[in-house]
């Protein structure tokens, strides 16, 4: 789907933005971007992240001149910007947390437990070949997998810690164009709570990738339609210990995602993924290019080695109100676990997500309430019968990254509400969780069972605020998550009832 529309938009687009780092902002940061977006006409698409730093920069630079309220949600985005552009600081993260569960949203820790993180500046410059942007970035966290103990107290994705790059890149700009090395997270679609392709949930994935420079519109007639966009490419391999026999270890991952406005107050992303290789799979150059066409896709397990790929696939439409209505939108996401059709693969059986959004005081608070059910044949006109997404026969470790679903946190077969409050000015977010969890929540293990799922009801809540204490300006963030799940067992790190305390600590070191 996205790579056939990447064929068709490279040859007209020529781009002069320097090549720079991806940028992921946090959850304040991505409320004001969608404010101007919504309100001041910030030529961005918002339901897509990272983008590459200079695309936002290039976007805010061409604001009009901002006053008043609006002038207040461009400050602090701008300055952060600015910060990274001026190349002066590293960023030192500390991560101290009980050892459990939780519903991760955007912006949130995936590992049940501790961390620390450490970010160099940005490295730019120009060569024959174009320009180039670079940035290091290392991390420690303790095994992702909360259904089993690891195997050890050594390092790797079965032991007891790991040693990541996450948040490294190095880019390449080629004609409009970043070539990039990266170790990165991804948020694919408009939720706050849940993306069902690419979330919070999971490990940075290792590998190559293609994104667009900018997310200006094209001037070329075929294109001026499509307004402001960006697409994005990536191919990694997968970080998956090995959970049961004879499953795919070291898969690759591949991971396509144009985002588009059309027009004003109308946000579109396509977003697809899949899973493809792997020990004991076909791989190649050949089989790659078959999954990418979608030929031989998501076959039973008893068809052998004649399945290329395991796939997801599907679109998300965010449609702001009326100005007369108030500061409001309306969102949905839907991706299909199955393809079908001879010539052009389309996806169906569909996940689902729907949301609805409204901010108050003048841009200080979001409040949203969003449903996203995990199982297939899930939308409200489906008449047949329903079976968990996320799941495969052939790849036995599901859709995984780290043994941690990487879309919903929430796992296959869910279906799970959240009523969601941000106040930008305090900090501050809470979130009531209620539903059902399917499989398991978080991670997922075949050899377990039955982890603790069925009706759930939960609570997340953080604050942060600056402190300045050796002569550092730290951000202190404490966070409470609680929840309850009326079956299954208590496993490992995974309890069906769940009280978990945090406080991560970051600094910009000069």
């Amino acid at each position: 789907m996205c790579a056939g529309l990447a064929l068709g938009v490279l040859p007209w687009v020529v781009g002069a933005e320097p090549a720079s780092v991806p940028y992921m902002p946090d959850w304040p940061a991505r409320h004001r971007i969608q404010l101007l977006v919504d309100h001041a006409g910030l030529e961005l698409p918002g339901n897509h992240w990272p983008l590459p730093r200079a695309a936002v920069q290039q976007a805010l630079d061409r604001l009009p001149e901002l006053e008043g309220t609006e002038l207040a949600w461009l400050a602090p985005v701008s300055a952060e910007l600015k910060r990274e552009l001026a190349g002066t600081a590293s960023r030192l993260r500390l991560s101290v947390r009980e050892r459990g569960e939780g519903l991760t949203g955007f912006d949130e820790d995936y590992t049940p437990g501790s961390s620390a993180s450490w970010r160099s500046p940005e490295w730019r410059g120009e060569g024959a070949f174009g320009s180039w942007a670079g940035r290091l970035g290392l991390r420690v966290d303790e095994a992702t997998s909360s259904l089993n103990s690891p195997s050890g107290a050594g390092w790797g994705v079965a032991s007891g810690r790991m040693l990541r790059a996450e948040d490294s890149a190095l880019a390449w700009n080629l004609g409009g164009w970043n070539l990039q090395l990266l170790s990165t997270r991804h948020w694919w679609g408009p939720g706050w709570q849940s993306s069902l392709i690419a979330g919070s949930n999971s490990p940075a994935w290792q590998g190559v990738g293609l994104q667009r420079a900018t997310a200006q519109r094209s001037e070329h007639p075929l294109l001026a339609w499509m307004g402001p966009w960006n697409l994005d490419v990536v191919v990694a391999k997968a970080q998956d210990p090995e959970v049961v026999a004879a499953q795919p270890v070291g898969y690759l991952f591949a991971g396509m995602r144009l985002s588009l406005r059309p027009a004003r107050g109308v946000e579109l992303g396509l977003s697809r993924g899949l899973q493809t290789a792997g020990r004991g799979r076909p791989g190649g150059l050949s089989n790659l290019v078959k999954a990418l066409l979608g030929r031989q896709t998501n076959k039973d397990a008893g068809d052998g080695f004649h399945d290329s790929s395991n796939q997801i696939a599907g679109f998300d439409l965010r449609l702001a109100c009326p100005s007369h209505w108030g500061s409001c939108a309306f969102y949905t996401q839907w991706m299909g676990e199955d393809s079908a059709g001879r010539v052009l693969p389309l996806p169906y059986k569909f996940m689902s997500q729907w949301g609805l959004e409204t901010t108050l005081g003048q841009g200080r608070h979001r409040l949203f309430v969003e449903y996203s059910n995990t199982n297939a044949y899930s939308l409200p006109w489906d008449d047949k019968p329903q079976f968990p997404g996320y799941t495969n026969g052939v790849y036995l470790q599901n859709y995984t990254q780290g043994a941690r679903w990487i879309g919903s946190a929430q796992g296959g077969g869910s279906r799970v509400t959240t009523l969601g409050w941000m106040d930008a000015e305090m900090g501050l977010r809470l979130r009531l969780h209620a539903g059902r969890i399917g499989i398991s929540l978080g991670a997922y293990d075949p050899r377990v069972g039955p982890p603790p799922h069925g009706r759930l009801r939960g609570l997340s809540v953080s604050r942060h605020w600056t402190w300045r204490a050796a002569g550092l300006s730290w951000r202190v963030a404490p966070e409470l998550s609680w929840h309850h799940l009326s079956d299954g067992q208590d496993r490992a790190l995974n309890r069906r009832r769940e009280l978990r305390l945090g406080l991560s600590l970051t600094a910009p070191l000069e």
